[in-house]
């Protein structure tokens, strides 16, 4: 892998970062409902901040912050926490690109969310699909712990509600 850098996302890198997310989209599925626009659901109402990760100048992954108020069992979240839900943070929009991978980019980005000023102070949580491949392993392997499992309250492209498991950050 060359040399990675993680930057603040800046509007220039939109349209690689949507090139970026189509690449896993037609990979591994995500988002389950490819976006009518793929800028748009990349620059969400409520976004905190977001990075990149460039390789060469590439853009070989993402992540974002926005407001929490959205994540799965954000309640139990919170009282977790024990903070209320203006007080967490959720972590969003994460992927690396197929070729990236195995190359600790997503550690290396999830890195930077816990250590932004944007963060200012709030809880970090985030849900995923509990289905036990890599997204799921890396949050347990860095530590995150496990709050709550249950059915998403929204149906993928088949109807069926995947089960969710939501996360809050070791520190």
């Amino acid at each position: 892998m060359p040399d990675l850098m993680i930057a603040q996302r800046h509007t220039a890198h939109l349209d690689r970062v949507a090139v970026a997310l189509r690449q896993v989209h037609e990979s591994d599925g995500y988002p389950m409902v490819w976006p009518e626009d793929p800028v748009a659901w990349l620059t969400p109402e409520g976004s905190i901040g977001a990075w990149v990760a460039l390789a060469d100048g590439a853009v070989v992954g993402h992540v974002m912050l926005v407001a929490a108020d959205g994540v799965e069992q954000v309640d139990r979240l919170a009282e977790t926490a024990e903070v209320s839900i203006a007080g967490l943070a959720a972590v969003s929009r994460l992927f690396v690109t197929p070729k990236a991978r195995g190359s600790r980019i997503a550690s290396a980005l999830l890195e930077r969310v816990e250590d932004a000023p944007t963060r200012r102070g709030r809880r970090l949580v985030l849900d995923v699909v509990d289905d036990g491949g890599p997204a799921v392993r890396l949050y347990d392997r860095l530590g995150w712990r496990r709050v709550a499992t249950g059915p998403a309250a929204w149906a993928g492209p088949d109807g069926t509600r995947p089960e969710m498991a939501s996360y809050l950050c070791p520190r």
